[in-house]
């Protein structure tokens, strides 16, 4: 008896697969969003080190740019149309409920750009790629680009029976894109750009900052998501004419939306699935390595170790080697003098690069100071190049025959006036007269 019965819902979209309208927007808007996202994914061109983040990225853009436009536009026009048809007379003589007519409604509305959004997906979490993803699909993101699609589509439904201008539901359609990609939707759809992996595990002194950011609480997604399907739902029970229920809800949403704004987040938060451990290991200096690049891990801490050795206990207290680290290597820490170097995963560690990026000096490019040369000829036991000036030499011997302590103190002050870009301080006499 069941089987035989069809449902207003089947009834809805078995007239659409004959007009085959709902089907065809939703295989176009698939296609579109699929080509926004791989044509952002080859522009950005950084695969390797945070593919699914950077895949998430590219969807969420896609999805609040073309897939909030196409199902804004296709809701409000629904919505107006059966408001300029005089189609409301339906609902109050239906013996079915009015949320079930309303539902039926917004079946073409929703259903289908949510079909084409799913589509998409789809394709891209199945999509074989130039190289091997890093992490996995941020499917708690795409959750709530979803829901988001519908609440969008709800609204944009009720607004086109409210005002049934022929030219609203494109002005709809516009707003919504503008409101989806501004800062003032973050705390409820979250940040678009600036996706990152986030990280758990050990502590690292202005890892945030260098490419280490917290990872972000687990139940934030979903949260966003049930506030998403309160808003649909809100939009549904108000075209139902179902009051009560309908103000419960914006009760509801009026608190939570402030103390979801409230809530501390970091605007270079990305997908909860998407985190990585980061361990450290050592001490003065400490090696602070996520667990994509531990192969890396013994060559960064022989380098971190020479390195340390010859800058005499004045050099970093931290090397950080993540998927999001940049090459960053004055961010001292005044409070607890920690000293925290970021090291970018797309280049060579080696002794000479850092030696170079700590002292702010570059052997290939002039002019620079005596200074710089003789400590960086020092720190990488180099011999002066042919572009070294005539004072090189003799600095570098001036600095190699100081004492530990004499040499500590003096590399502790020229740090500290490269640091505050001022000239970095003469290098002593061994035997405690003036330097030359």
């Amino acid at each position: 008896m069941f089987l035989r019965r069809r449902t207003p819902f089947v009834i809805v979209l078995w007239a659409n697969l004959r007009r085959q309208a709902g089907p065809l927007a939703a295989l176009v808007l698939a296609g579109v969003l699929v080509a926004v996202a791989w044509d952002g994914l080859y522009a950005r061109g950084r695969w390797r080190d945070t593919g699914w983040v950077y895949i998430g990225e590219m969807c969420g853009l896609a999805a609040r740019t073309v897939g909030v436009g196409c199902a804004v536009l296709l809701a409000g026009w629904q919505g107006g149309s059966e408001a300029r048809d005089d189609a409301g007379w339906v609902a109050t003589a239906s013996a079915r409920g009015g949320v079930t007519y309303q539902l039926m409604g917004l079946a073409s509305g929703v259903v289908w750009p949510l079909a084409g959004y799913v589509l998409a997906m789809t394709v891209m979490v199945a999509s074989p790629y130039p190289q091997e993803p890093v992490g996995r699909a941020p499917l708690d993101m795409m959750a709530v680009d979803g829901v988001m699609l519908t609440a969008f589509s709800c609204v944009a439904y009720l607004v086109g029976r409210t005002v049934p201008l022929r030219g609203v539901s494109v002005l709809l359609a516009a707003a919504a894109v503008v409101l989806s990609v501004s800062t003032w939707s973050e705390p409820l759809l979250g940040p678009l750009a600036h996706l990152r992996f986030t990280y758990r595990g050990d502590t690292v002194p202005g890892g945030a900052e260098l490419g280490a950011p917290p990872g972000p609480a687990v139940w934030l997604p979903w949260c966003r998501a049930v506030l998403l399907a309160a808003v649909a739902a809100t939009a549904v029970l108000s075209c139902a004419r179902r009051w009560k229920t309908s103000g419960a809800l914006i009760v509801m949403l009026t608190v939570a939306l402030p103390l979801l704004a409230l809530t501390p987040q970091s605007r270079a938060s990305g997908s909860v699935l998407n985190t990585r451990e980061l361990r450290c290991r050592g001490h003065d200096p400490a090696v602070c390595v996520s667990s994509a690049y531990e192969p890396r891990r013994q060559h960064l801490e022989h380098v971190a170790v020479r390195l340390s050795r010859r800058m005499e206990g004045a050099g970093p207290t931290h090397y950080l080697l993540t998927e999001d680290s940049s090459r960053e290597c004055r961010d001292s820490d005044g409070v607890d003098h920690a000293w925290t170097v970021g090291i970018s995963a797309r280049e060579d560690i080696s002794l000479q690069g850092l030696a170079g990026c700590l002292i702010a000096f570059s052997p290939h490019q002039e002019p620079t100071t005596a200074e710089a040369r003789a400590l960086y000829l020092w720190l990488t036991q180099e011999t002066p190049s042919h572009g070294s000036t005539a004072h090189a030499p003799s600095t570098a011997d001036r600095l190699a025959r100081l004492s530990a302590p004499e040499r500590a103190h003096w590399i502790g002050r020229y740090l500290a006036a490269v640091e505050h870009g001022s000239r970095p301080p003469r290098i002593p006499a061994p035997d405690g007269g003036e330097p030359r």
